[in-house]
């Protein structure tokens, strides 16, 4: 870690002391944009875990009366491709923040939609007017969106993991019911 964001962290210091340059910006925007890009894809993995979980879950119940001998183990892999889906879909569920934080921010849809907008006008006017504060509620829109895509990966890394143990569950049955007592 860097000396000074250490000293910066224990002294609780303020953005005061760091002057406005343009590699400030630059490196706060294409972190910002780093972040809505893995945003996405986060959301198009979800979704096409989602999809493809479904249609294989339709295909499995359809075909669950046509193969009684395999009865059991599709009904395990059903179990887990629902537990799949579900971590699947909260991982599309936007989290608003991190409620140990306790504070607003104003650039988080969440944050302001229930404000007036005369509301929401005063406070950026009030962030906008301080380099400090501005850059406060950069960081602050930084942090929180990477605690998001924090519980997103998270969530879908679950399921992944939850659809491949059934795959994998369900070929160790099949091979257990089959080779080893037949």
């Amino acid at each position: 870690m860097n000396d000074n964001y250490i000293k910066m962290e224990k002294n609780n210091t303020t953005y005061d002391e760091i002057e406005p340059r343009s590699q400030i910006d630059v490196m706060m925007r294409t972190t910002v944009q780093k972040n809505t890009a893995l945003s996405s894809m986060a959301d198009q993995k979800a979704n096409i875990l989602t999809a493809s979980s479904f249609i294989l879950l339709t295909v499995l119940v359809s075909r669950y009366s046509e193969l009684p001998e395999l009865a059991t183990e599709i009904l395990v892999l059903l179990v887990f491709i629902c537990i799949s889906i579900t971590f699947s879909l909260i991982s599309l569920f936007p989290i608003s923040k991190n409620d140990k934080l306790k504070k607003t921010n104003w650039l988080f849809f969440g944050d302001y939609n229930n404000t007036s907008y005369d509301d929401y006008r005063e406070n950026m006017i009030d962030i906008m007017k301080s380099d400090s504060k501005t850059y406060d509620t950069l960081l602050l829109e930084i942090y929180q969106s990477g605690v998001v895509l924090g519980n997103k990966f998270k969530f879908i890394r679950w399921s992944y993991t939850s659809l491949m143990s059934g795959f994998v569950v369900f070929l160790i049955m099949i091979i257990i019911n089959r080779v080893i007592l037949n």
